[in-house]
């Protein structure tokens, strides 16, 4: 761990964005209601009697001004924010102060960072309040939110970014050259395993060592990108083959590797609703998967609150049987 290079975050500049990100956030937000409620009373302010201020069309060419200003400013600091996150993101500076069973392991390829660490859409509120406090989480942020009763999320940061490539995990660096028995020991000691599914050799690797090392119900295969879960599905199966007399030996001789379950079709192709988190797959005794599909399109209207209880209810089945499995299994301090 010694030649391993750690991002330098500056947090004193991170807390400062965090600040002004707040700052812009409320600033923006009155800039848009303010500007709404204008407009809403434009017609009868400038048709009132004894009216002598600027035409309507000047108000409404100023008002729509305003309002596209405060959503421009509302979006950079939610932009802000989450540069200003990933400064004051907590670092694991060495595994081994990581207790047994005390944490979520994330593991994925790296170029899944990109995509997590984009800004979910926000819950529906009904008001400007609701819109300046649930805004602005990335999805990786999310996904540390609904599985935090397992323990905080810890992943390996990309050799040599000079940031964290997200917010939602503590991250720790490894050696380019030497990072497979960490990767091993942090399969042994962590409560829980999320594995993003992606076709890496690195990642493929990743899942054969958890079947080798782990119990089924201490992991779960996080999709987000249909091509690369069927490409990830095909490398899995000939990964496996490559250990399968080990893998008989602990689990008899008649096991054969889990073959990963395809994703349904959309209820409705047509429809633009879609779920960053496509689909979770957990496992039962023997590594039987079992498929977990969050499918956009099948809620209608597409409402955000109706999202957000359509993917709780298709949640609750994964989380129940971690749940089960987590009070019996926890590795050994």
């Amino acid at each position: 761990m010694g030649n391993t290079l750690f991002p330098v975050q500056r947090k004193p500049l991170g807390w400062a964005l965090r600040i002004a990100g707040w700052i812009l956030r409320v600033v923006g937000v009155l800039a848009v209601v303010v500007a709404v409620q204008r407009l809403r009373t434009l017609s009868a302010t400038t048709n009132a009697p004894y009216y002598d201020g600027p035409p309507w069309y000047s108000q409404l060419i100023i008002y729509l001004g305003v309002m596209l200003a405060g959503s421009v400013v509302f979006t950079g600091s939610l932009l802000m924010g989450r540069r200003a996150r990933a400064r004051t993101a907590r670092l694991v500076a060495s595994v081994a102060g990581l207790a047994p069973g005390s944490y979520v392991l994330y593991l994925r390829p790296f170029t899944q960072d990109l995509s997590s660490s984009g800004i979910a859409p926000g819950v529906e509120t009904g008001s400007p309040f609701g819109t300046v406090m649930r805004s602005g989480r990335t999805y990786e942020e999310r996904l540390s939110r609904m599985f935090r009763r397992f323990g905080p999320l810890v992943a390996i940061g990309r050799p040599g970014e000079s940031l964290p490539g997200g917010s939602g995990a503590r991250r720790t660096y490894l050696p380019l050259d030497d990072w497979k028995d960490t990767v091993g020991e942090l399969i042994d000691n962590a409560r829980l395993i999320i594995l993003g599914a992606g076709p890496g050799p690195g990642t493929v690797w990743e899942y054969v060592e958890i079947l080798r090392r782990r119990d089924p119900s201490r992991l779960v295969v996080l999709v987000t990108d249909p091509v690369d879960y069927q490409r990830f599905k095909t490398s899995t199966i000939a990964e496996a083959e490559g250990v399968l007399f080990e893998l008989k030996q602990k689990y008899g001789d008649f096991w054969q590797p889990p073959v990963l379950p395809d994703l349904p079709a959309p209820v409705n192709p047509k429809a633009a609703r879609d779920f960053y988190f496509k689909a979770m797959i957990y496992f039962a005794e023997g590594w039987e998967p079992r498929l977990a599909h969050f499918d956009g399109t099948a809620v209608k209207g597409g409402k955000p609150r109706r999202a957000n209880k359509y993917f709780a209810e298709r949640l609750r089945p994964v989380m129940t049987h971690i749940s089960e499995g987590a009070r019996s299994r926890i590795p050994p301090p």
